[in-house]
């Protein structure tokens, strides 16, 4: 039977332990995997039989494993949902002739990294596996540095300086942002962090100062990495993925989008056009609580241009911004469809109706000293 596969020239990996482990029904398909895969110094192993193959899974702990979705007795999606349980940082890889959306959305949401159809070339075989390869350590370096500061942490509070801040920093980013680039590469993604915060921390007045402000933004990418990982990492789940994202942290910052894009592996021009169609995202900073001010014909008959004049000099910010201490951002809605109440203003799920000078300043007021206390 003919593989579809080509022996290609070698690849400047090299691996002394298994790297890969092939399970497939189609022992030819197995041996021509082997035989490209190691002639590119990629140590392999294979095997004909699911329940096998698991067994030399769990023996060698290879950093990739590629499986047929079709086998017989044990399936290739049971064998996908049996790799995390050995090992969560092994990267499967679904090959298969059956190469359809439904099945690729399927594997994927059980946790395959990618996804290539029988016959394939052996530049594709290659290409895939090694970026498999790069993130599966990638993971394990990870999972080792995020055991030490766990456990540096649990021991002692330290204040943090830039420096150890911007090292913290490499370590926690390390799982994405090293994702295929080299050394260099990824010195300069470290000082595009250290210039993203500093340009937070303007944003903000100097509300917060600029360590403060990369420890922000890791955080923020830590948050984010969760609701990925929700998600399975699936990037069909992309617009839920934002919409939680959005609602987690109120905007969605070009630092947790440049981070969304590497994680799926989704151009960021793709991305940032999803952010750009539906109104429920924000490029923007989003106060805690959002004032909304009616600038229907009714309101605007009984004084909604003095009512918004008021509120933007109150909070010192104009229709469309957020304050420095990210409290309050103020908006007008044409309708708020509250015309008995005109003018009417809604603050986050309240409506108040002609409000004074005063009531507003307490009502603001309340709502800054319960921020503070959080």
């Amino acid at each position: 039977m003919d593989s579809g596969i080509k022996i290609t020239s070698p690849t400047v990996l090299a691996l002394k332990k298994t790297a890969v482990v092939v399970i497939d029904d189609d022992e030819s398909i197995c041996e021509a995997c082997r035989q490209t895969l190691e002639e590119n110094g990629i140590r392999t192993e294979v095997s004909t039989d699911g329940t096998e193959g698991l067994r030399l899974v769990e023996k060698a702990r290879p950093n990739v494993v590629l499986v047929d979705l079709k086998m017989p007795k044990i399936s290739g999606i049971d064998v996908l949902k049996k790799i995390p349980e050995i090992n969560p940082g092994i990267v499967p890889i679904v090959i298969t002739g059956y190469g359809t959306i439904d099945t690729a959305v399927e594997s994927m949401k059980i946790g395959a990294f990618d996804f290539i159809t029988k016959p394939f070339e052996p530049e594709k075989l290659i290409e895939t596996v090694t970026r498999g390869i790069k993130l599966s350590q990638i993971r394990q370096e990870a999972t080792a540095r995020q055991a030490s500061l766990a456990k540096e942490e649990a021991a002692k509070e330290e204040k943090l300086d830039k420096e150890d801040v911007l090292l913290r920093g490499l370590s926690l980013l390390g799982d994405s942002y090293s994702l295929g680039l080299d050394r260099g590469d990824f010195i300069e993604e470290l000082k595009r962090l250290d210039a993203e915060a500093k340009h937070h921390a303007d944003n903000l007045g100097q509300a917060k100062q600029r360590e403060r402000a990369i420890l922000d933004i890791v955080n923020e990418l830590r948050s984010v990495d969760e609701i990925i990982k929700k998600y399975d990492y699936t990037k069909n789940a992309i617009i839920q993925i934002l919409l939680e994202t959005q609602l987690k942290l109120r905007w969605l910052p070009k630092h947790v989008l440049k981070w969304i894009s590497v994680r799926l592996n989704i151009p960021l021009g793709k991305i940032y056009a999803i952010a750009n169609f539906y109104e429920a995202f924000s490029l923007e900073p989003q106060g805690e609580h959002t004032v909304h001010v009616c600038t229907g014909t009714a309101c605007h008959v009984k004084g909604a241009p003095n009512l918004l004049r008021e509120i933007s000099a109150i909070l010192d910010i104009k229709e469309g911004e957020t304050d420095k201490e990210q409290l309050f951002t103020l908006k007008t809605v044409h309708c708020l469809g509250c015309c008995a109440l005109s003018p009417v203003v809604q603050i986050d799920d309240s409506y108040v109706s002609d409000p004074s000078a005063t009531t507003l300043k307490e009502i603001f007021g309340s709502l800054g000293q319960k921020e503070e206390h959080i």
